[in-house]
């Protein structure tokens, strides 16, 4: 087998693969898409040769598929999208080996303040889109724009990543808050015209900020939300604007008066978690027929170039 079809064989069979998205949070309903998040180690080849892999994305159904170092990187930058699927119950955990254990039970370790900014990010982002506006640079240059494009075709983030990414090219940028109705996609729109707001966007807001405020104060996140039946009724327009408002306004006080007093640290500690991925990688490695298979390749060259 090459390792084209080694690494294929490997996103078929993750390390872990957990049920991500609504089913994870609790708010299902009979629209929500199936979403699934997880991460594995790559042949040898993309362990230790010229050969690459980050991620494998699925748009049917949505699947993404990282390696255990692109995995790694993401929890080391704060990304809680990353962090949140090692907190999924056993029901929603479709594969889990020793390496996934592994990473469960040394998830404490990213916990950390840094987390604050990018869920702080995205709940801002989310509640802009609840009434169809978005906060954007007043002029980009065409060079910009080729640089957000060749993001968007390179490294395929998700919504969220996306909004990230800009508010972090463009945090220098005078902004002005315009509305995107263009831009939203039909089932916002709709949401729009039925309810006055976005009630998706609303209820991930909420959830965001709830996430964050429980992460901060215990370096934990609980799946299904503590809150996910208050959530529903937000996703599914049985509150008001003006109701939703004033849950996001408390929810967004309480998040931020958990970051001030949490007791996590500022940043995860990074050389514990590169000896971790180096403990990881050398098992896998050392117990790897392909591994082998090249040492011993190596082994006759020499011996044939000695005789």
């Amino acid at each position: 087998m090459n390792k084209e079809a080694e690494l294929t064989r490997s996103i078929d069979n993750p390390d872990f693969l957990v049920m991500a998205g609504s089913r994870l949070y609790g708010t299902k309903t009979q629209e929500s898409d199936h979403d699934y998040r997880g991460f594995t180690i790559p042949p040898f080849e993309y362990l230790a040769g010229l050969a690459r892999f980050e991620q494998k994305v699925i748009r049917e159904p949505d699947i993404v598929i990282y390696s255990l170092k692109r995995f790694f990187e993401l929890l080391i930058s704060g990304d809680p999208l990353c962090y949140e699927i090692l907190f999924a119950p056993e029901p929603n955990i479709i594969e889990r080996t020793d390496v996934g254990g592994t990473v469960l039970r040394n998830r404490s370790l990213f916990a950390c303040k840094q987390f604050a900014r990018r869920i702080g990010g995205y709940a801002e982002s989310e509640w802009r889109k609840v009434t169809g506006t978005q906060l954007v640079p007043i002029k980009r240059t065409s060079n910009e724009d080729t640089v957000v494009e060749n993001i968007r075709q390179v490294f395929h983030p998700g919504k969220e990543s996306m909004d990230e990414i800009i508010r972090l090219l463009f945090m220098n940028h005078q902004m002005e808050t315009r509305k995107t109705n263009r831009k939203l996609g039909a089932k916002r729109k709709k949401q729009i015209k039925l309810h006055g707001y976005c009630t998706s966007s609303a209820c991930h807001t909420i959830r965001l900020l709830d996430q964050l405020k429980e992460l901060m104060d215990t370096g934990n996140i609980t799946f299904p939300c503590p809150r996910a039946e208050l959530l529903l009724s937000i996703k599914q327009g049985e509150l008001n604007l003006d109701e939703v408002s004033t849950l996001y306004e408390y929810a967004k006080l309480d998040a931020n008066n958990a970051e001030k007093g949490s007791d996590l640290p500022d940043k995860p500690p990074v050389n514990q978690i590169h000896t971790l991925y180096n403990e990881i990688i050398a098992d896998a490695v050392l117990s790897n027929p392909r591994a082998i298979i090249y040492k011993d390749r190596y082994a006759q060259r020499n011996l044939k170039a000695w005789q």
